[in-house]
């Protein structure tokens, strides 16, 4: 017997929005046009004929109709992403998805690749850079590093690296009318923000350093650019030793205080239980433990 359905453009469509209340984040997710999304919960409106959205000027609201209808399409949709998982996630498979925050894959992995692949030529990588947790139901991603507390639902997260976190700027910024060799004139300064404020304001709280508003000042979501900024004179940065060390060696920027913050956050290698039973995948989390233990040269 033929199933009668909407269109699975339409379906997805309507999936998205409902989860995400937003239009515009579903065509994000999905990788299309605001409008596209609008004309494909029309369809399926107009297939069902109901409403399943009331658009206002603030938000997006499902009708009675959607909040009917969602939970069963989530489901549906869950079940067929781990269906078709079950069949993709081929043990043998040499060829592994993984998902790497950039400034870790430029800064750390990068250098160190070489080594996995002299003792695995064996496997291929295919790497995409993001800095979000990866939905491994939602998305094709073998195993993913990921910078957090480590407390994802539905994942085994082991730490492979923790960061320092200490001012550092423009050697500049030590010679001139307020020069940084007093601690004091930090207050003088833009503070450059990586992804939030939370950890300028964490340093200033261990500096006992009073005066200072940290929920000021430029935020970059990219730790490359971040460091960038600083080296270009334009504030000062919160620099980890991972990351700018290469710099305070050739004297593009200098570390002006010592005092060093470490808190609760690490990079993490993640994935699902089940993505293990890949031979590949484990080969890959299994070096990148081994690092920690015992680091390569770079």
């Amino acid at each position: 017997m033929a199933r009668r359905l909407p269109p699975l453009n339409s379906l997805k469509s309507f999936e998205a929005a409902g989860r995400l209340l937003s239009f515009t984040r579903a065509a994000h997710e999905l990788n299309v046009t605001q409008a596209a999304v609008s004309h494909q919960i029309k369809l399926i409106e107009g297939y069902l004929d109901v409403t399943l959205f009331v658009r206002t000027p603030r938000k997006l609201v499902l009708t009675e109709q959607g909040r009917a209808l969602l939970p069963d399409i989530i489901e549906a949709f869950d079940k067929l992403s781990n269906a078709i998982g079950a069949v993709r996630q081929d043990p043998s498979s040499k060829m592994i998805s993984v998902r790497l925050a950039p400034s870790f894959a430029a800064k750390w992995l990068s250098p160190r690749l070489k080594y996995f692949w002299l003792q695995h030529p064996e496997i291929d990588l295919r790497l995409y850079h993001a800095h979000p947790a990866v939905e491994f139901d939602r998305e094709e991603i073998d195993i993913a590093v990921t910078y957090g507390k480590g407390d994802w639902p539905g994942v085994v997260a082991d730490p492979i690296l923790s960061l320092d976190f200490y001012p550092v700027c423009t050697p500049a910024f030590m010679s001139n009318d307020r020069p940084l060799s007093n601690i004091d004139n930090l207050r003088y300064y833009s503070l450059l923000h990586d992804a939030n404020y939370e950890c300028w304001s964490d340093w200033l709280k261990l500096a006992k350093i009073e005066g200072i508003n940290a929920n000021k000042g430029t935020i970059i979501d990219d730790t490359n650019v971040l460091i960038q900024a600083a080296v270009d004179g334009q504030g000062v940065a919160l620099g980890s030793t991972t990351f700018v060390q290469d710099l305070l060696d050739s004297g593009k920027l200098v570390k002006p205080f010592d005092i060093t913050l470490v808190n609760e956050f690490a990079y993490y290698v993640v994935c699902p239980e089940a993505h293990l039973k890949n031979s590949s995948v484990l080969a890959f989390k299994d070096w990148l433990l081994a690092l920690t233990e015992k680091p390569l040269p770079v």
